[in-house]
């Protein structure tokens, strides 16, 4: 299909087309920046939300984590304070015991029982951390002193146990029998309680001389308070810079630590918002659940009285030892608030952008016209000028074919005289004998029968026929008709024996047909034209092979989908590769200026190509026939039907 119905719509085209291009191409160009700017501001403003968030999940995990580890390392320091303290006591013990041994051994009225009991005297007094004291054992398990449980005193608790089921006096002889000091820990009742289940951590010591032991102790519990309270005070008392901030619950709800000091000491369990949510359950649920992570809510404390949502995103971490949940998080008003900025501010920049890709765009459109107006003005004059010289070289170019063609109808004329003139032959021969049977009857009377002259007459008139059809057959091919007609393959192919058979015979070519009926529209002459071209170029390799071999063309006609498919080959040994990819090229030929013009074959793929456009196609073959390896070039004709 032509794009352009005429040449002056070209023109037009050529005129006008980059103009208008230009400007579709600018305004579709300008459309493309503003939506990528809108496009990037969207992006600008996720980012920032994300940046926003990201970076304060981060620095409100790092805070939590910070006082996670502060409360460990805050334990630590208390625990090693209370254990050093308990074991300088026992030590202090220990020394005035030793003091008061050394003391009374010297004496003349020494004896061990007078001696402990001034020890036992003397250590009941110690006391410390309100409720701290001495205990002394004997290495087989009598309590010698337990101001704490004084009724406990002169007993023998080698067999007891505690909650956990250690034989507490059992153990430690066990471990002071390898080692004079050791840190120690087990349950024990406090005072004003029967039960045996407060975990203490003490420090014994071996009194050598008179295999007793020396120990104090402290309650797990009353450590754990006094740690918390000492942690919780210090906590409370941190200034962070804002908006930072921490708090802290117990599990049952109870504020310990958050920035607005009034709420330190409330159970916020029973809090709700004003959707009815009780968050502080819900906080703690979660860091129970889930030990810790982030979480979105709505808050019951607003730390800056300037916001107008409450909606905000806390990291929650449990500790476990102390069953606290500790917390701090941000307010996702200050991040509206920053991306409101920051649109506003994005908003603007685009906006000037937007101005400034107009304008470049406008200005260089106009600029990008006047070019385009000139340049289109040259292409219109070069193209006129131009246009004169391939109208000037097409008709030169319909010469040059049409001489083509009529060369190559010459030069199968000349072959086909030679053709005229054999089939001619045995016709005009039988005339000639009969005529000369006629002349002696008339010269003779009776020298030949009747009959005889009637077949004589006979014979002159078929072979005049035979004359006549032979002359119509020719002309028919030499016919200048360029309209199409409908016409079968097996006429064709009839045709085109009947004009070059005589050749073939008088050559000893063997013609092997396989003939399918198949009725086709088109220039049933060049399709002659081209055939014959075909089976004389056979021909003239067949008659280089030795007389005394098999000379062969094969010809086969068929219809395959909705193609005519006709082969032709031979066994002539082929075509020489070097030059098989040029037999269809204008003026190329194998023979010697005399024998050939190299237009047969370029002709006929103008004819197959072109005007019935089909494909012909050229290869070299190997196949047997009768029983017998042949080496012959084929050439493949596809004509479709439609």
């Amino acid at each position: 299909m032509n794009i352009f119905k005429n040449e002056k719509s070209l023109l037009t085209f050529i005129k006008y087309g980059p103009i208008v291009s230009i400007i579709v191409f600018s305004f579709i160009i300008i459309q493309i920046l503003i939506y990528q700017k809108k496009q990037d501001i969207k992006q600008d403003i996720k980012k920032l939300e994300e940046n926003y968030i990201s970076h304060n999940k981060v620095m409100v995990e790092n805070l939590v984590n910070k006082i996670y580890k502060l409360i460990d390392m805050e334990r630590e320091f208390e625990k090693e304070d209370f254990n050093n303290e308990i074991k300088e006591e026992v030590q202090q013990a220990h020394a005035m015991a030793t003091l008061i041994y050394n003391r009374n051994i010297k004496k003349a009225n020494y004896t061990k029982d007078k001696t402990i009991e001034t020890i036992i005297s003397e250590l009941r007094a110690i006391k410390f951390n309100n409720n701290g004291y001495i205990f002394v054992y004997e290495m087989k398990g009598k309590n010698l002193l337990n101001s704490g449980f004084p009724e406990m005193e002169g007993k023998n608790l080698w067999n007891f146990k505690d909650s956990k089921g250690t034989l507490i006096l059992q153990d430690m002889y066990k471990i002071l029998s390898e080692k004079d000091e050791t840190f120690y820990s087990w349950y024990w009742k406090k005072a004003n309680s029967n039960l045996v289940n407060h975990k203490k951590i003490g420090v014994f010591k071996k009194f050598e001389p008179y295999d007793l032991f020396i120990g104090a102790g402290y309650y797990e519990d009353y450590f754990k308070e006094q740690t918390q309270k000492r942690i919780l005070k210090k906590l409370n008392s941190f200034e962070l810079k804002k908006p930072e901030h921490i708090f802290i619950y117990d599990l049952e709800g109870l504020c310990l630590v958050n920035p607005k000091k009034e709420l330190i000491g409330q159970n916020r369990y029973d809090v709700k918002t004003k959707d009815g949510r009780y968050i502080i359950r819900e906080l703690i649920d979660f860091a129970v659940k889930n030990k810790e992570g982030f979480v979105n809510y709505t808050s019951t404390v607003v730390l800056n009285d300037k916001l107008n949502s409450n909606d905000k995103i806390s990291f929650i971490k449990l500790y476990e030892d102390w069953d606290w949940m500790i917390g701090s998080g941000f307010y996702l008003e200050a991040l509206k608030k920053q991306i409101q900025e920051k649109k506003i501010s994005l908003l603007e920049s685009n906006n000037k952008s937007i101005k400034n890709i107009i304008l470049i765009g406008l200005l260089l459109t106009v600029i990008t016209i006047i070019i385009s107006s000139y340049l289109s003005k040259r292409v219109y004059i070069i193209f006129s000028e131009y246009k004169l010289k391939v109208y000037e070289k097409m008709n030169n170019v319909v010469e040059k074919e049409k001489l083509l063609v009529q060369q190559s109808k010459m030069a199968t004329m000349g072959e086909m005289i030679g053709s005229i003139a054999h089939q001619w032959k045995q016709p005009l021969s039988v005339i000639s004998m009969a005529n000369g049977l006629l002349r002696i009857n008339r010269e003779m009377k009776d020298f030949s029968s009747e009959k005889e002259i009637e077949d004589a007459i006979d014979d002159i008139e078929e072979s005049v026929h035979n004359l006549t059809q032979t002359i119509d057959d020719f002309r028919n091919f030499f016919n200048p008709n360029k309209q199409k007609e409908s016409f079968k393959s097996t006429d064709v192919m009839e045709d085109t024996l009947k004009l070059i058979n005589s050749q073939l015979r008088s050559n000893n070519i063997e013609v092997i047909k396989n003939i399918e009926e198949v009725e086709l529209l088109g220039l049933k002459n060049e399709l002659l034209q081209t055939l014959i071209n075909l089976l004389k170029n056979a021909k003239e390799e067949l008659v280089k092979k030795p007389s005394r071999e098999k000379r062969y063309i094969f010809v086969d006609v068929y219809k395959e989908e909705n193609s005519l498919i006709i082969k032709i080959k031979d066994n002539a040994n082929g075509i020489p590769n070097e030059i098989i990819n040029n037999i269809f090229d204008a003026y190329y030929t194998t023979k010697e200026k005399e024998c050939g013009t190299g237009i047969g074959l370029y002709i006929s793929k103008q004819i197959i190509e072109e005007s019935m456009k089909g494909k012909i196609s050229a290869s070299n073959v190997e196949y047997k026939y009768e029983d017998k390896t042949h080496m012959g070039a084929e050439f493949v004709i596809s004509i479709p039907l439609n």
